[in-house]
C-alpha cells in the first residue's frame, strides 16, 4: 500500500518540522551578525542532515517506485555536498578555506541555496504524485500487464539493434580520436587545444545514432537473451570512455542502466525479482569500491601515478573532490556583486543558445556562427556558458591553464533569478523525476526519451539546468525516432517475416 500511514506521517512531521525549525532559527541568528553567522551556518548544515534523513526515510517504503529519485538524492549529496560533509566533519577549523567561502555569512547563504533547492525538488515530487497515481498503481498491481503493448515493438527492436551495431563502429572510431588527443595533449591540454585531427563527417554523423539506438532498444523491453549482444557492445564502449580521463559518461550511463533494470525488476512477481533486500548490502559495497577505483583513475589522470593513501582515505578524498560543485554555488555568492544581473538570466538558458548556434538548420536560418567551446580569453569574454564565465572571473590563470569549476543547475538558477529561480527550477526537476517513476508504462518513444534524460538528471547537480532538453529533443534524435517508426511500419505492412517474440514477463523469461 502507498496510502497515508500514521507512522510515516508522525515521522515526517518530526523530521521535516525539525528541518524547518533549524532553518528558521539560522535565518533569525543572521540578524545579529558577527559570531552568530558561524552558528547560523552550523545550524543550516545540521538542517541539511536532518532534511536528507527525512527524505530518505520517506522514500524507503516505496523504494522501487521512487528509486530514480533516491538515486538523484544520492548524486545531489555527493556532487553538491560531498565536500561540505568532509570539511565540516574533518576540517572544521579551516572550513572557510576548504569550502572557499569568504566568510561564514556567505557559507550560510550557499548552504541555504543548496538546501532550498533540494527541498523544492522533494516537495514538487510529492505534490506531483496524484498526476501519475493511476500509472503507478497499475505497475504495482498489474506488473508486466502495465507495460505499453505495440505490435511494432519486435520490429523496432531489431531495427534499433542493427543501427546500434553499425553506429558503434563510428562511435568507437570517434572515441579513439578523443583518447589519442588526451594522450597527445594531456587531460587538461585537451580542454585548451582544438583537436587538429579531422573526423570524417559521415563517421561523426553516424556515431550520433549510437546512444539513441541503445535507448530505443531498451525501451522495447527485450528479453535477457536479446539483451546480451547490445549490452556487451555498449558496456565495452562505456569502459573505453574511461581512457579519455572523463568519468562522468561511464558513471551516468551505468546509473541510468541500473535505474532501468530496477524499475523493470519491479514488474516481476516478488518471488521472481532479482533485486531483493540482500542485494542492497552487496550494492552498497560495490558502490564504495567503485568510488575507490574512480578516485584512483582521477589521480592517474592528474599526476600520472597513484598516491599512497589507504582505502578509506581514498574514498573520503573521492567524496571531497566530487563535492566540488558546491564551490560553484559558494563562489557565486562570494562574487554576487561582480555580476551584471541584467544579463545573468542568459547563463540559465545557455544550452538553448548553444543549440541554435550549432544546429545546421537554425544556424543557416539566422545567419549565426557555430560555438566552439575552448578555454581561451577570446571565447570567455563573449560566452554565456556559466562554467567558463565563473572560473575566469574567480581565477583567470586556472581557467587559461585548462582548469575549471564546472557549473551547477543550482548556481545557474540562483545567479539568474535568486531564491525564486532556485524554487521554480527545483520544482520543475521534481516534477520530471516523478514522471520517471512510471516511465515503463509509456510508449517506446517516450521511454527512450526518459532514458536519455535520466543520464542528464543524474549529473544535473554538476551540469546545466536545461542541457537535458537539447540533448533529448534534438532534431537528430527526433528524426531517428520517426525513421525507425516508419521503417517498422513499412515492414509490418508488407508482412515481412519477423520472428514473433512472446511478451516478456521477466528478465529472460518468455511466456505465452
Amino acid at each position: 500500500m502507498t496510502g497515508f500511514s500514521a507512522k510515516s506521517g508522525f515521522r515526517n512531521t518530526i523530521l521535516f518540522g525539525t528541518t524547518l525549525l533549524l532553518m528558521l532559527t539560522a535565518n533569525l541568528l543572521t540578524a545579529f551578525g558577527g559570531f552568530f553567522y558561524e552558528t547560523a551556518a552550523n545550524l543550516m548544515f545540521a538542517a541539511n542532515i536532518v532534511m536528507n534523513l527525512a527524505i530518505v526515510c520517506d522514500l524507503i517504503p516505496n523504494v522501487r517506485r521512487d528509486f530514480p529519485f533516491l538515486v538523484f538524492v544520492g548524486t545531489y549529496n555527493i556532487l553538491l555536498l560531498g565536500r561540505v560533509y568532509v570539511s565540516f566533519l574533518a576540517h572544521y577549523s579551516e572550513i572557510l578555506y576548504y569550502l572557499e567561502a569568504e566568510n561564514f555569512y556567505n557559507l550560510f547563504v550557499a548552504l541555504q541555496v543548496v538546501m532550498l533547492c533540494l527541498l523544492s525538488i522533494y516537495t514538487a515530487y510529492r505534490l506531483a504524485g496524484p498526476m501519475f497515481a493511476k500509472r503507478e498503481k497499475s505497475v504495482r498491481e498489474n506488473g508486466w500487464a502495465a507495460v505499453s503493448q505495440n505490435p511494432l515493438l519486435p520490429i523496432i527492436r531489431q531495427i534499433s539493434t542493427v543501427v546500434l551495431l553499425v553506429s558503434s563502429l563510428a562511435s568507437f572510431y570517434t572515441l579513439m580520436e578523443s583518447i589519442l588527443n588526451v594522450l597527445r595533449s594531456g587531460y587538461l591540454g585537451s580542454f585548451t587545444k582544438v583537436n587538429a585531427a579531422s573526423i570524417p563527417s559521415a563517421v561523426s554523423r553516424l556515431s550520433m545514432f549510437f546512444v539513441p539506438s541503445f535507448a530505443v532498444f531498451l525501451a522495447t523491453m527485450p528479453s535477457r537473451k536479446q539483451l546480451k549482444l547490445p549490452m556487451a557492445v555498449y558496456g565495452v564502449y562505456l569502459l573505453a570512455t574511461l581512457f579519455t580521463g572523463r568519468r562522468n559518461t561511464f558513471v551516468c550511463e551505468a546509473i541510468t542502466i541500473l535505474i532501468y533494470f530496477v524499475l523493470r525488476d519491479s514488474l516481476n512477481e516478488k518471488s521472481e525479482r532479482i533485486f531483493k533486500k540482500r542485494t542492497v548490502v552487496g550494492g552498497g559495497i560495490l558502490a564504495v569500491v567503485a568510488m575507490y577505483l574512480l578516485q584512483l583513475l582521477a589521480e592517474i589522470r592528474a599526476y600520472g601515478l597513484l598516491s599512497h593513501r589507504n582505502f578509506l582515505d581514498t574514498v573520503v578524498n573521492f567524496l571531497y573532490s566530487q563535492g566540488a560543485s558546491f564551490r560553484v554555488v559558494v563562489q557565486t555568492v562570494n562574487n554576487w556583486d561582480l555580476f551584471d544581473h541584467g544579463m545573468t538570466w542568459k547563463y540559465l538558458f545557455y544550452p538553448f543558445e548553444l543549440f541554435v548556434h550549432n544546429n545546421l538548420i537554425t544556424r543557416s536560418l539566422f545567419g549565426l556562427s557555430p560555438i566552439l567551446e575552448v578555454q581561451t580569453t577570446a571565447f570567455v569574454v563573449g560566452t554565456h556558458n556559466y562554467a567558463h564565465a565563473l572560473t575566469y572571473l574567480v581565477d583567470p590563470l586556472r581557467y587559461l591553464s585548462g582548469g575549471g569549476f564546472g557549473t551547477s543547475f543550482v548556481a545557474e538558477s540562483y545567479v539568474a533569478f535568486g531564491f525564486l529561480g532556485v524554487i521554480i527550477v527545483g520544482a520543475g526537476v521534481g516534477l520530471i523525476l516523478r514522471f520517471f517513476a512510471s516511465m515503463l508504462t509509456r510508449s517506446w518513444i517516450v521511454m527512450a526519451c526518459c532514458l536519455l534524460a535520466l543520464r542528464d538528471f543524474v549529473y544535473i547537480p554538476r551540469s546545466f539546468a536545461f542541457l537535458w532538453v537539447t540533448n533529448v529533443f534534438n532534431l537528430t534524435y527526433l528524426c531517428f525516432y520517426v525513421a525507425v517508426y516508419l521503417a517498422a511500419l513499412f515492414v509490418f505492412r508488407l508482412g515481412t517475416h519477423v520472428r514473433p517474440v512472446k511478451r516478456v514477463q521477466g528478465l529472460g523469461e518468455e511466456h505465452p
